[in-house]
């Protein structure tokens, strides 16, 4: 029975023993692939900065060459998303130039206005020195002036 009591005790431990160094080496396993992970993090947010633009100082010409060609490929894509979700109405004129075409239509409109403005002035003068009085009224103290010139003797 001792014997027997020995031999459990050595598979339990030599068992716990091979268990332990397993978890130990899956341990190890994820610590490399979290080391591996932040790397590749850091290399992005690295990636990223440049072509926003930032820490430009430490690429070669070609590396900014290479930054420069994926921009223009992303603009592009851009480009050709925002013309495909647009109405058609907008893909005439780019937006700027609506804006343009809109400030145009107003500089028109105020000058229409202004010309009416103008209308009115003259128009309100001219009431004011006929004293506001309506056209028959007008028409008809001149009529009389003239039967009363042609009336008196030469």
């Amino acid at each position: 029975m001792k014997k027997m009591m020995e031999q459990c005790e050595m598979y339990r431990s030599g068992y716990f023993h091979a268990e332990r160094l397993q978890e130990e080496e899956d341990v190890q396993d994820l610590k490399n692939e979290v080391s591996v992970m932040v790397n590749r993090i850091e290399l992005l947010q690295l990636h990223c900065r440049k072509l926003m633009g930032q820490d430009l100082g430490s690429c070669s010409v070609d590396e900014l060459n290479e930054i420069t060609i994926q921009i223009e490929k992303s603009l592009t894509l851009i480009r050709s998303t925002k013309i495909s979700i647009q109405p058609s109405s907008f893909r005439v004129l780019p937006i700027f130039w609506q804006a343009k075409v809109h400030e145009e239509e107003v500089g028109k409109l105020k000058a229409e206005i202004a010309g009416t403005r103008e209308l009115v002035n003259e128009r309100d003068t001219l009431h004011e020195m006929f004293e506001e009085k309506p056209l028959w009224m007008q028409s008809g103290s001149l009529g009389s002036e003239n039967n009363a010139s042609s009336s008196v003797p030469v």
